[in-house]
Formats: C-alpha cells, sequence, structure tokens
C-alpha cells in the first residue's frame, strides 16, 4: 500500500520554484533543492518523479499564479489604468531588493527553453496567455473610448510584452531605476495611437 503525503504538494513546488529562481536550473542542486522544498529524497522521488519534473510542475504554477495575481492586482480599474497599474508593478518588482532576479517564465526561456521542448512549451504558453490578458484589455479600452479603436490590439499586445520582457532583463543586468521606467512609458506610448 503506498504511503500518503505528508506535505503540502503545491507548497512544496513553491519553494521548488522559489530555489529554481534564485539559482536556475542547472545551478541548483538536488540537495539544495530537497532543502529548499523541506522533504526528504524518498517523497520527492515518490511525489515528483524527477528534477525535470518538479521543474516543469513549477514553472506552471508560478505561470497561473502569476497570471491571476496581475488579474487581482489591476482588479476594478478602467482597462488603461489596468495596463497601466500592470507596468507599475513590474517596475516595482524590477528596481525593488529582488529585481535581479528577473522573472522565473523569462529566466527559463533565456536558460533552458532552447534545448527543454517541454520548457519551452510551458514558457510559450505563459508568454501567450499574458499576450491575450494585455489583448482584452485593450480592447475593452477600444470599447469604452481610452484606447483609439484604430490600433490593432494583439500586435499592440506583443510590444507591450516585449517592454515586460526588457523591463525585466534590464533589471537583471543591473540597469538603474531610471532606464527602467523608460521602457515603462515607451510601452505606455504604444497606446496612444501615435
Amino acid at each position: 500500500m503506498p504511503r500518503e503525503t505528508q506535505f503540502d504538494i503545491d507548497e512544496t513546488l513553491q519553494r521548488a520554484g522559489e530555489a529554481f529562481w534564485a539559482e536556475g536550473y542547472e545551478a541548483t542542486s538536488m540537495s539544495a533543492l530537497l532543502k529548499s522544498m523541506g522533504i526528504q529524497k524518498g517523497s520527492f522521488y515518490n511525489t515528483y518523479g524527477s528534477k525535470h519534473e518538479v521543474y516543469l510542475r513549477a514553472l506552471e504554477q508560478y505561470s497561473t499564479s502569476r497570471l491571476q495575481e496581475l488579474r487581482e492586482f489591476v482588479g476594478g480599474k478602467s482597462s488603461l489604468e489596468a495596463i497601466r497599474e500592470h507596468f507599475e508593478m513590474i517596475y516595482e518588482e524590477c528596481v525593488g531588493p529582488s529585481g535581479f532576479r528577473g522573472c522565473l517564465i523569462f529566466n527559463c526561456a533565456l536558460e533552458r527553453a532552447h534545448t527543454d521542448r517541454e520548457a519551452q512549451a510551458i514558457v510559450k504558453r505563459a508568454v501567450a496567455r499574458h499576450e491575450a490578458l494585455l489583448a482584452g484589455w485593450i480592447r475593452e479600452g477600444q470599447a469604452n473610448g481610452e484606447i483609439p479603436a484604430s490600433l490593432d490590439a494583439a500586435s499592440k499586445a506583443k510590444g507591450l510584452m516585449a517592454f515586460v520582457v526588457g523591463m525585466r532583463v534590464y533589471s537583471r543586468s543591473g540597469a538603474d531605476p531610471q532606464a527602467v521606467r523608460t521602457l515603462l512609458e515607451q510601452a505606455m506610448c504604444l497606446l496612444d495611437g501615435a
């Protein structure tokens, strides 16, 4: 009879994600991962199977929870305000004490996605969902007159996403806060119809 899991799977996945986020996939040793997760080797292998599997599951969990967090953060605001608040939130994360960490999804894109097809698929889904969220806000803004109707929502969402990536990479490279702020302001210019 299999033993019952004695730990919270979601919580241990979150802690695994934190370990990978801090050090990257390759640099996170199994001993560091187990320590971060707070579980024993046998429980790890019985529940997750491998370091790679826990990495993929942690990426997926991060992507899903992060998108939900973005939605909740801007809930109740007008579309243009939601987009501005979204970028302000990212800016604050970028210039804050842990800004050097970047974003777990984009870190994966830089470290693993070119050689790890499963990780690449998670990154692609995460980016597509983020773009869809941005495009939805743009369309809502067009419907209520905040954003010019002449703009192509899907292409502008891709442009905004490029600025999100840029802000994250700038912050990881040690850019000063004003450089990151400039990217935020340039992102917002995409929506003025000029």
